[in-house]
């Protein structure tokens, strides 16, 4: 009897340490995918506002934004729809909801691995695709001067203006005859809008090539540290998700 006693009462604090654990995960669970769905719309916010205005802000170095844009509207998205199936399983305890939040859980962060993988698989092809980009439209600039293509003197001067460098590595770069002995006026600070050349002693001394790919460096870095942050905090949602099934079921039932 004293044996059966014991045993009852043991499953009881069982159950009593398991209701708990289910009830603190279905709040966590709403937490997180409130703040999901609010990331998603936030995400989508930065897609269309990178496709909009992205220009205007980063310099032009050969890649378009329009990729990576619609990679933040489309994680937006799926993110949005997430925090909805995991906000609403949560509150209403459907298990149906929760099953189709798992999955789409699950396909989201295989994608974001995926996304992870291509980008330090082509790391190097990403770097050589910069160099050129970058190279190019500053050789034929120097090499024509102010007779060069519109396009690649509007890409220098933005480059230059926009990563505060000038010339590929320095102002010692820029040797064309007609710029000599100054550099474009992109190259200095706080030149006048109508001037076309500066003062060498004026000019910013760090070369664009390490200048803009240090920028480029740091946004890749964000990006993936962003995704690794949102891949953690998809694994919670799922082992939170995971540890509330009782729960969710006995609703269900």
């Amino acid at each position: 009897h004293y044996y059966i006693t014991n045993n009852l009462s043991f499953k009881k604090m069982c159950e009593s340490v398991r209701g708990c654990i289910q009830g603190f995960a279905k709040v966590i669970l709403i937490i997180i995918n409130t703040i999901a769905l609010l990331t998603g719309i936030v995400l989508v916010g930065m897609g269309i506002f990178t496709m909009a205005k992205g220009k205007e802000y980063l310099p032009d170095v050969g890649i378009s934004l329009t990729t990576p844009a619609v990679f933040l509207i489309i994680l937006g998205v799926l993110l949005f729809f997430i925090g909805c199936f995991g906000c609403f399983g949560a509150i209403t305890g459907r298990l149906s909801l929760l099953n189709v939040y798992l999955i789409l859980l699950g396909i989201i962060i295989v994608l974001e691995l995926g996304v992870l993988i291509y980008g330090f698989v082509n790391k190097g092809k990403v770097e050589s695709t910069i160099k050129d980009a970058i190279t190019d439209p500053f050789n034929d600039v120097n090499e024509k001067g102010p007779d060069a293509d519109k396009i690649d003197r509007a890409t220098v001067d933005t480059i230059q203006e926009k990563a505060e460098c000038c010339g590929i590595d320095g102002p010692g770069f820029w040797t064309n005859a007609k710029f000599a002995p100054q550099v474009p006026a992109s190259c200095c600070k706080n030149h006048a809008a109508d001037e076309e050349l500066c003062d060498k002693d004026q000019a910013y001394q760090f070369g664009c090539l390490n200048s803009t790919e240090m920028l480029v460096k740091d946004a890749l870095s964000i990006i993936i540290i962003v995704i690794v942050v949102i891949v953690l905090f998809q694994l919670i949602c799922m082992a939170m998700a995971w540890c509330s099934r009782g729960d969710y079921e006995s609703v269900d039932a």
